[in-house]
């Protein structure tokens, strides 16, 4: 089921074939690639990010003898999907195999892993904030503006055009990203959201819903704070929660790794669940139970710092990884694969690009990089340098009718 993976990527992003899912080995304890995201992608946010995470949980546990896969995207693909998930089946050719993804709906069958990227590696991130959180926790309640907030850029993720139900107020299911901008000039004294300005063009003449962007290290000083997801979940959901205000979540169907720890009114407040303005009236019962609202806000920070921290984040892509391993059946060799790069010595390869702290706490394996034969960084610069770039070690080519609903092949 690994192997064929790849026939997703023939069918359908070819030209984006390595990225959309990463395979990855453990043997003996080292991790292995077989196959690496082109050069373009390996920004902080996403892959770097998960392969510096997972670089250090080889080296603090004992990691079991396993194969997987990274959901490369922003969201896991929908080949990835429950066709029957009472008979484990799913859209993709073969039914389930171990694909790990940041974000999914519960449609998929991916299993959730942190957005290590986001935590660990960008500016804004969860990380760099819990580090200054006494600074944080110095801009009293009292203090912080009775206003919901939330800037965002003008987007609708295509799931949420499609498909979904009516609001229970009967109005049409409305798009947060899209709609909260109208409803925050309805009642600015209540909202403050709005778009923010991408690109090098100038936003819209006159369109009142483009607001100044605003610092999210400048957003604490604001009592209620909201969360929307675009493609995926949203990203600065959990830093909300260590700024100690109350976070608003506005109505979704996709799910980070710590959401089903999560509850509604115990660690956050819902929006767009009833009716398509009924942030207005989230926002009036946050000012007049303004102890609750508190009583919320802080539980979220208390659940942020103890259980999203890095030494929990590996702590839970150890279990993951331990889980997969008990349900292998047979034991993985690079021998088996076309491409089997150690992942420390690609870690010390990126190091050249702000690594340098995890590669000198932990030092690549010299035994691993034996294993590797084209092991010079010019190999590994050419590899990543090609956008298509995709091993091929399957089993048959790829099939010419739609291989994700059981076609059985002749």
């Amino acid at each position: 089921m690994i192997r064929n993976i790849s026939l997703v990527c023939d069918k359908h992003v070819r030209h984006l074939c390595n990225f959309r899912v990463v395979r990855v080995m453990i043997k003996d304890g080292e991790v292995y690639l077989n196959s690496v995201h082109p050069e373009y992608k390996l920004g902080p946010t996403q892959f770097a990010g998960f392969l510096a995470e997972l670089y250090e949980a080889s080296k603090v546990f004992r990691l079991p003898d396993v194969e997987f896969a990274y959901n490369g995207d922003d969201d896991a693909n929908w080949a990835f999907d429950w066709k029957d998930r009472g008979k484990l089946q799913t859209n993709f050719h073969g039914g389930p195999f171990p694909l790990v993804a940041w974000s999914k709906s519960e449609r998929s069958s991916a299993i959730l892993i942190p957005d290590s990227g986001a935590f660990r590696c960008m500016h804004d991130g969860f990380d760099n904030f819990l580090e200054r959180l006494d600074a944080i926790n110095k801009v009293e309640w009292s203090t912080r503006k009775q206003v919901a907030f939330g800037r965002w850029t003008k987007f609708c993720p295509l799931y949420m055009l499609l498909g979904q139900p009516r609001l229970p107020s009967g109005e049409p299911y409305k798009c947060p990203r899209a709609w909260l901008p109208a409803v925050s000039n309805e009642a600015p004294e209540l909202l403050d959201a709005g778009f923010v300005h991408g690109g090098d063009d100038p936003p819209p003449k006159g369109d009142p819903r483009y607001k100044e962007p605003i610092p999210i290290s400048h957003q604490v000083k604001y009592r209620y704070l909201v969360s929307t997801d675009g493609v995926a979940t949203s990203r600065k959901m959990e830093v909300y929660f260590l700024f100690g205000s109350l976070v608003i979540k506005s109505a979704s169907d996709r799910m980070g790794y710590f959401y089903d720890a999560l509850r509604p009114d115990e660690h956050f407040v819902t929006c767009l669940n009833s009716s398509a303005r009924d942030i207005l009236d989230v926002v009036r019962w946050a000012r007049s139970h303004d102890a609750e609202a508190r009583r919320i806000a802080e539980t979220a920070q208390r659940f942020a710092v103890e259980h999203l921290r890095r030494s929990a984040r590996l702590c839970q892509i150890r279990t993951v990884i331990e889980e997969l391993g008990r349900r292998m059946r047979y034991t993985p060799d690079c021998s088996r694969r076309e491409l089997c790069i150690p992942l420390g010595h690609f870690v010390s390869f990126l190091s050249k690009h702000g690594w340098e702290e995890l590669v000198t706490r932990y030092p690549p394996s010299s035994a691993a990089v034996q294993t590797f034969t084209t092991s010079s960084d010019y190999a590994i610069a050419n590899l990543i340098s090609n956008k298509q770039f995709w091993p091929r070690d399957n089993d048959f080519p790829p099939l010419e009718e739609e291989p994700y609903f059981g076609v059985p092949r002749m």
